[in-house]
């Protein structure tokens, strides 16, 4: 297949190089510090309670309550997780989010909470040369213990969904509700390495070029954004249901459903605009191979190109070319030392942590979506900060932010969270494992990200007074 004709495909391969937005100043402000071994997931629970809710990879959530964490776990399913891996992990509890209903009693959903986590397949097999299958990502619905409890009822498990990861990594897992009060949930590809691999559609352990892979067939549901009504009950097994309007209802020869969009390759954060003058719209950051890491917005039935595509440029020429457009990133950037040439696309690190959209009291950021760079380097934590705001309609401009003490971190980068005032929150740990400590303490941090006011404000105020108060001498 010629590169000619895959670029054809792209919608936005003639988009102007971003330009850099203008950001304030960012402070960073610890909420909580070596406490939680490895938070990998922010939510708020949207009732009023104005707590802040953090999944720790290692299956317990956190209750942060008036900036103090709670001595007891809001929910521990460690025991129901895959066994940890030594060195690194990317399978554990990953995403959390509260149902929109929540804390509003005689609603519907008014107790339930959703999680995503990696848990063992007993019967799979691992070492299978063509179907490995090394655990299972579960989506599972549970109850608190009563209203306003900081405190779940572990045994109210319900498994909403459930599919076999053939391979450690590339697990995704984000969960989140949209402004349809529906469920969407992010899948990686599988796992290994160029969704290529035992394992992969088409693909086996000699990686042959010119395969299909997971993120480009709709028959699974890797490397996509899910869509479900965690209350509903029109599923196959009867526990979530599947939106009449979902793009691929009725598609027929086996395409799953569930499915909103897909052709992605690690989606691990998303998030939605829905905040006081949001503009509603999904962005999620999918994770790329060995160059390219990429910002996109979310559209029904969107195909992104994964493994034919890996951000705007052309991945394997020689995969099967899609039927349908591939659409490109709204934002992109460059690993330290990728081989691609491109002066307009900024360096930074090696995998994309997705952000929020600041939607909080600080005008300065208002409308900003904050994200973030994992690290530059897998030996030494140093997560970078990033910034990208919509100048005008279709122009995205990208920065990397200045940060009082200093930007990259020397912090891993894991994840975002919104309280409910719109106010943005980062997640960070400064050990690769989720169970190493540092210095015998938990590594994870939580910070709240706030604007510095400039100081030329308090200046200008000092300078007009002095002149006023001349003013009345004369």
């Amino acid at each position: 297949m010629a590169k000619q004709a895959i670029v054809a495909l792209c919608l936005c391969c003639l988009t102007a190089p971003l330009a850099h937005a203008e950001f304030p100043q960012i402070r960073l402000d610890p909420i909580t510090q070596n406490e939680i071994v490895s938070p990998v997931a922010i939510a708020n629970a949207g009732d009023g309670s104005n707590r802040l809710f953090v999944a720790d990879q290692r299956g317990t959530i956190h209750v942060i309550e008036n900036g103090a964490v709670l001595p007891t776990p809001f929910l521990d399913i460690s025991s129901r997780l895959v066994p940890e891996r030594v060195g690194f992990d990317e399978r554990g509890l990953l995403g959390l989010a509260f149902h929109p209903n929540f804390g509003q009693p005689g609603t519907a959903g008014s107790d339930k909470f959703y999680v995503y986590y990696s848990a063992p397949q007993p019967n799979g097999n691992p070492d299978d040369p063509v179907n490995p299958v090394n655990h299972q990502s579960i989506v599972a619905e549970y109850s608190v213990t009563g209203p306003g409890a900081n405190t779940a009822d572990v045994n109210s498990e319900r498994v909403l969904l459930s599919f076999n990861e053939p391979q450690f990594n590339h697990d995704a897992g984000y969960v989140g509700f949209g402004p349809d009060n529906l469920l969407y949930i992010t899948t990686g590809d599988g796992g290994g390495a160029d969704d290529n691999d035992a394992g992969h559609t088409g693909g086996s352990a000699d990686k042959p070029s010119g395969v299909l892979g997971n993120a480009q067939d709709r028959t699974n549901l890797l490397g996509s954004i899910l869509r479900i009504d965690p209350l509903g009950s029109n599923s196959a097994n009867g526990q979530y249901g599947i939106p009449a309007d979902n793009p691929f209802v009725g598609a027929g020869n086996g395409i799953r459903e569930e499915i909103y969009a897909y052709g992605l390759r690690n989606p691990w954060r998303a998030t939605f605009d829905d905040g006081p003058g949001g503009t509603g719209r999904m962005i999620v950051a999918d994770v790329g191979q060995r160059d390219v890491e990429e910002i996109n917005i979310v559209q029904a039935g969107g195909n992104y190109g994964w493994r034919v595509m890996e951000g705007s440029f052309v991945f394997d020429s020689a995969a099967p070319l899609p039927s349908v457009p591939l659409i490109d990133p709204i934002a992109e950037y460059l690993h330290p030392n990728s081989a691609i040439e491109d002066p307009s696309l900024m360096r930074v690190g090696l995998s994309i942590t997705g952000g929020a959209v600041h939607r909080g009291s600080d005008s300065d950021l208002n409308g900003k979506y904050i994200f973030g760079d994992w690290s530059s380097s897998f030996g030494a934590p140093a997560g970078t900060l990033l910034g990208l705001e919509e100048a005008s309609a279709g122009v995205w401009e990208m920065s990397q932010l200045d940060v009082v003490g200093g930007n990259p971190l020397n912090e891993y980068i894991l994840a975002f969270g919104l309280d409910e005032q719109g106010e943005v929150y980062l997640a960070t740990k400064g050990t690769l494992a989720p169970s190493a400590l540092l210095n015998g303490l938990p590594s994870g941090a939580i910070y709240r990200i706030s604007a510095v006011p400039e100081p030329a404000t308090g200046a200008l105020l000092l300078l007009t007074l002095l002149g006023w108060c001349g003013i009345r001498r004369r």
